[in-house]
């Protein structure tokens, strides 16, 4: 008898379906037993076998060899003369490996719609890495293919991002349905960019979104992000089909519903949406009576593919100092004063109490879990539990993302910067446990990347990143788990066990993601892979944040990466210089805070605001408000905490972070606020003016060339209209309309052009002059 049997092979999952004769009680057993457990499924009177989704480390030999070869082998032996075909984005390595034909993933979808589901006309598929539209429509009989779209180059929106959003909040994936049901409000996420998404929902956390008004904001953002990059405008004819992983995901189907305006009836899921590529490659097969191969899933070819690499790593080049001083440097039996440092960033929390002398007693390094307060005052609990009674708080400085926040609950002294926390923490190790100076430090954390050059102690330059986590130790983090791997335990050793280190570039997360899926694709060791994602966390930060920045001799690496022994290599093998990764590099942050808590209670003797270890009495009060300063309208979350009020959600500190009353007069005005006066009163001096009015979007090269424009339109005697300043709806207009993919700023232009169109229509003509640099 035959069977056929459809493989949709992805980077992240595995799908098999099965086409028996007849589904037996043993049969079904046998599979189950074997490690092929799965569901039956009738249609037409056809039995089908959909056995579970496996996940796929990035391995298709082990694909071949520790699941596809023991199946065809129980199948054999159960006399069956197995038929298939194999799809996906891993299809094409699979069907190299093992003689399987491959079929195009289109063609099993339109063949597995024909077959299961031939009513529908729309099909939305949102698989791992992958997101498709496709509208079909019946012509002499049959269903055809008649316009469809992919996600591109970008992979927000799909389900590996919303796998890692919700790792990264501690929530089971399975259940963002049932816990964003009843909600009646979100936080907004940005759905285009994975790296801003993700700056969104740490910030939604930072203004007291619960996590599942996040990723209820979150799913709301992946239905937006599909409309827009996906279907990009085209018509949608219902009824339409929801597919794929994220099918399942109830809260990412509603947020389509809402977004193409769609009732129940017009948007349906499938019971076998996850599987159906696999059914459509085992319709494929059996159809046309193609055959797997006369073996067991033998590896078909030998060797590997060559690809462009780095040299091996090698730790030569780096100075661990942090093995040479104890976590904890003085006698855990001290008493006395001591000082506290609280950095509390987007991904980890690090606290460190120091000596009188400066000398570090206790530090502590835990996740913020996108719980900050909770985490500081569990955390500080716990300080209190060792230390309270043997120690008395002299002063306290808190750094980080959410310093002002943190500062008001703890009662800090000083709130200071990152960079100059940082900078004050390395001196300080530099100077009293090994005598010698530093001149640059490279400080990489989870979210956050920062450059530091110092002169003789001072602060000269630095640099953070803009808007890209392609160079942190999240990325890392999300790529490891990706293979499979423990970042903390598996990463360094396979990356020193590399001697072909891949060259995977220094593009944004999206990107090397895709990099990597095809280098899996092409049968890359994993060793090799992970070697040469320390290399491009490397350039990324040498390219993107540094910038050619001068590099001085004694680097400090410090921030959370450092703890990854691969990074600090990878930076010695780039810049030809030794590393010096440094003790209590994690914490040098909170270090700093402490250092200049100390010092400012030195100089004014001033008794501290600490509100002691346990803060569960502390009260907090929080309401919201959006700020009309500027188009960007922010949500803006007060927190009084005791009475003292904090602000969060302003993305410029402009209105509620700047002091209420400056002792003096800035040296400088505002030369932006001057440069759009100047060019609003241009505008002013011609809007009505003239027998003819020209209409103008005031974006892109407005900003340089308008003060030409509105001279020669002065002198013609024609009058000038404009569109208004860049805000989230022109912003969000214009992304929907792009057919492309380019940058913010072509995506706002073409918003203002639409909104010319409809707004100003009673303009004379439009003026969109095409500027060519000669």
């Amino acid at each position: 008898m035959k069977m056929a049997v459809g493989i949709d092979c992805g980077t992240s999952f595995l799908k098999i379906a099965l086409k028996l004769p007849s589904l037996s009680r043993e049969l079904k057993e046998l599979l189950e037993e074997r490690g092929f457990g799965g569901f039956p499924y009738r249609s037409g009177g056809d039995e089908f076998y959909l056995l579970s989704p496996r996940v796929v480390h990035g391995d298709p030999a082990g694909v071949v060899s520790h699941i596809l070869a023991p199946l065809i082998e129980v199948l054999q032996e159960e006399g069956f003369q197995v038929i298939g075909a194999a799809t996906g984005r891993l299809g094409k390595r699979i069907s190299q490996l093992t003689g399987l034909p491959y079929e195009n993933d289109f063609r099993c979808i339109l063949r597995a719609v024909e077959r299961f589901h031939p009513e529908v006309r729309t099909l939305f598929e949102m698989g791992a890495e992958t997101s498709k539209f496709i509208r079909f429509a019946e012509r002499d009989g049959k269903l055809q293919i008649l316009e469809y779209g992919m996600n591109g180059e970008c992979a927000a929106g799909t389900g590996s991002f919303i796998d890692q959003q919700a790792a990264r909040m501690r929530i089971d994936v399975r259940d963002i349905g049932e816990m964003t049901r009843n909600l009646t409000r979100s936080a907004s996420i940005a759905g285009r960019c994975s790296v801003f998404a993700k700056s969104d929902m740490i910030h939604a956390q930072q203004k007291g979104y619960t996590p599942e008004e996040i990723m209820k904001g979150l799913s709301e953002a992946v239905a937006r992000n599909f409309k827009s990059a996906v279907v990009r405008g085209r018509a949608i004819e219902p009824p339409v089909l929801f597919v794929g992983g994220v099918s399942l995901n109830e809260a990412v189907a509603r947020s389509l519903r809402e977004v193409f305006e769609l009732d129940e009836r017009e948007f349906s899921s499938s019971p076998v949406g996850v599987h159906l590529p696999a059914l459509g490659a085992l319709l494929a097969a059996g159809e046309e009576g193609k055959w797997q191969t006369s073996g067991r899933g033998e590896r078909k070819s030998s060797g590997q593919a060559r690809f462009p690499f780095h040299p091996p790593l090698s730790r030569d080049g780096v100075v661990f100092l942090r093995d040479e001083v104890e976590s904890v440097s003085t006698d855990a039996n001290y008493t006395g004063g001591a000082y506290l440092g609280i950095d509390i960033g987007s991904v980890s929390t690090n606290f460190a109490l120091l000596d009188e002398e400066g000398r570090v007693l206790d530090e502590v390094y835990v996740r913020t879990e996108g719980r900050p307060v909770q985490v500081v005052r569990d955390n500080l609990r716990r300080l209190g539990e060792k230390w309270e009674g043997r120690v008395k708080i002299l002063a306290v400085g808190t750094t980080g993302s959410g310093r002002e926040l943190v500062g008001e609950l703890v009662g800090a002294d000083v709130v200071i910067d990152e960079i100059t926390a940082h900078k004050t923490g390395a001196l300080m190790v530099a100077e009293k446990y090994f005598g010698s100076g530093v001149d640059t430090i490279f400080e990489i954390g989870g979210q956050d990347s920062k450059f530091i050059s110092l002169r003789e102690g001072v602060v000269v330059d630095f640099a953070m990143n803009d808007a890209c986590a392609a160079g942190t130790g999240s990325f890392l983090e999300e790529q490891a788990e990706k293979l499979g791997i423990d970042v903390k335990k598996d990463f360094a050793p396979l990356a020193f066990s590399s001697r072909t280190p891949l060259r995977l570039g220094e593009r944004c997360t999206v990107f090397m993601e895709q990099d990597i899926s095809s280098y899996m694709k092409r049968g890359a060791r994993q060793e090799d892979l992970v070697a040469g994602l320390a290399y491009a966390i490397v350039f990324n930060y040498l390219n993107r944040v540094v910038r050619g920045r001068k590099i001085g001799e004694r680097i400090y690496f410090q921030g959370g990466t450092a703890y990854n022994d691969a990074v600090a290599a990878a930076f010695s093998c780039v810049l030809g210089r030794q590393v010096v990764v440094p003790p209590h590099n994690g914490v040098m942050g909170a270090i700093g805070a402490a250092l200049v808590a100390r010092e400012k209670r030195q100089v004014l003797r001033q008794e501290s605001r600490f509100r002691g270890f346990d803060l569960s009495l502390v009260p907090i009060e929080t309401r919201e408000l959006s700020c009309r300063g500027c188009s960007n309208e922010c949500e803006v979350k007060e927190i009084t905490v005791a009475g003292e009020k904090t602000y969060w959600g302003d993305k410029c500190s402009e209105k509620f972070r700047r002091p209420a009353k400056v002792p003096r007069e800035p040296v400088a005005e505002d030369l932006i606020q001057a440069k759009n006066a100047l060019l609003q009163g241009a505008l002013d001096e011609l809007e009505g003016k003239g027998k003819l009015t020209a209409a103008v979007p005031r974006t892109m090269y407005f900003y340089e060339r308008f003060p030409f424009w509105a001279g020669f339109f002065r002198e013609l005697g024609i009058g000038i209209v404009a569109t208004p300043r860049t805000n989230r709806k022109i912003a969000e207009e214009g992304f929907e309309i792009s057919v492309a993919e380019p940058c913010f700023p072509i995506q706002a232009a073409l918003g203002h052009i639409s909104y010319m169109v409809r707004e100003l229509g009673d303009a004379d003509f439009f003026f969109v002059p095409n500027v060519i640099n000669a």
